[in-house]
């Protein structure tokens, strides 16, 4: 072989190979080396692995090859930090000092997001720091109490963040009347934190948009294409078609598909059910029952589906990965004493639930390694 080989500029087909046989975590670290590498690792299945956050440490659980590694990410307690959401290699998390922090699970790079009552731009908001775990949002005069209580149980938080350069954005909802955003985009600057004022249930990102859960079950959506979140009307068919909310439904949560439509995904109280999706029919102006997710599977809270994996092993397309404290009536049933998280398969309507892997004390979460 030629000692002048330009490895960036390998096959895609042999590329992929290698990539393939790789472990998991020399497969994270390759596809760093180049641009070109990082393309042809985007064309690699995805499959959604577990963290848990405990003590000094945390583990990384790699489901297909059922692997567990051992990490010490920040060299802090992680069960002082909450994790609000995840995306690819990285998790959005939040300390009791109320700060922020971008963390990848497999190299413990972090980066800081600016603090709460840093500059929120040219708005009548701001925070007001009270002690170690709370500060106040002041609008107009009027001054809202944000706890760390109101992190440690909040589900409705966004992260996006392009591995190459750096770009990211981060918005969480609060006290669910506004949503705090951070955008940071390289060499254009720092816009600091922004606020929101809408109704928020749940909320998910895709290609610059914030599609918005509201109250009276309506979905709004936010371009983040600019310096400023704004609402927008014009081509939002949803607006016009509230989501018909049952009693029946234990939680709710939305996610974006790859054909970028909305998906209502409801957790159910029947015990025969479990779970089901929903989308627009917009032929008809009706939200109908989705019973198959074509080559994708989504996390329930993850907010974007992705493509499952070719072979079945337990994660496959057509699957809905989730919490234990995401489904109620098998936690009833008492199934959280042996297992703490499953999936929900849609073809079959049948739960896999997956051995614990950690005590009462630890945090467990679902992530996607090489989202993109």
């Amino acid at each position: 072989m030629s000692r002048n080989v330009d490895w960036s500029k390998l096959c895609p087909d042999l590329l992929r190979s290698i990539f393939e046989s790789l472990s998991s975590l020399d497969f994270h670290r390759a596809k760093t080396v180049c641009s070109n590498w990082y393309t042809v690792s985007r064309t690699c299945p995805l499959y959604p692995w577990r963290i848990v956050l405990q003590g000094q440490n945390s583990l990384l659980y790699d489901p297909i090859q059922d692997k567990v590694y051992h990490k010490n990410l920040l060299g802090i307690d992680l069960s002082e930090v909450h994790c609000l959401a995840s995306y690819s290699n990285w998790l959005l998390l939040v300390d009791p000092c109320l700060h922020f922090h971008l963390l990848n699970v497999f190299t413990s790079e972090t980066i800081s997001v600016p603090s709460l009552d840093s500059s929120l731009g040219d708005s009548p908001y701001r925070f007001v720091r009270n002690d170690l775990y709370e500060c106040f949002l002041e609008l107009y005069g009027t001054k809202f109490l944000v706890s760390w209580d109101d992190f440690k149980f909040s589900k409705t938080a966004v992260l996006w963040i392009n591995e190459r350069n750096g770009d990211f954005v981060v918005a969480w909802a609060i006290k669910q009347f506004y949503i705090l955003s951070y955008k940071k985009i390289a060499n254009d600057g720092d816009k600091g934190w922004r606020i929101t004022c809408t109704q928020c249930e749940d909320m998910a990102y895709k290609d610059n948009k914030l599609y918005v859960y509201t109250f009276d079950h309506y979905i709004n959506v936010l371009d983040f294409s600019g310096d400023c979140p704004k609402e927008t009307i014009e081509g939002n068919h949803y607006l016009n078609h509230p989501f018909p909310f049952v009693d029946t439904i234990y939680k709710m949560r939305i996610a974006i598909a790859n054909s970028g439509e909305v998906l209502i995904v409801l957790s159910l109280k029947e015990l025969n059910r479990k779970f089901c999706i929903c989308k627009l029919n917009l032929e008809v102006g009706e939200w109908e029952r989705v019973d198959s997710l074509g080559d994708e599977m989504l996390i329930f809270g993850h907010g974007v589906t992705i493509r499952g994996p070719v072979k079945d092993r337990g994660i496959k397309s057509g699957s809905i990965c989730f919490l234990d404290d995401d489904h109620l009536s098998d936690n009833y049933l008492g199934t959280r004493r042996e297992a703490n998280c499953g999936v929900f398969d849609l073809a079959t309507r049948t739960i896999t639930w997956h051995t614990r892997l950690d005590d009462w004390s630890s945090k467990i979460y679902w992530f996607v390694p090489g989202q993109a």
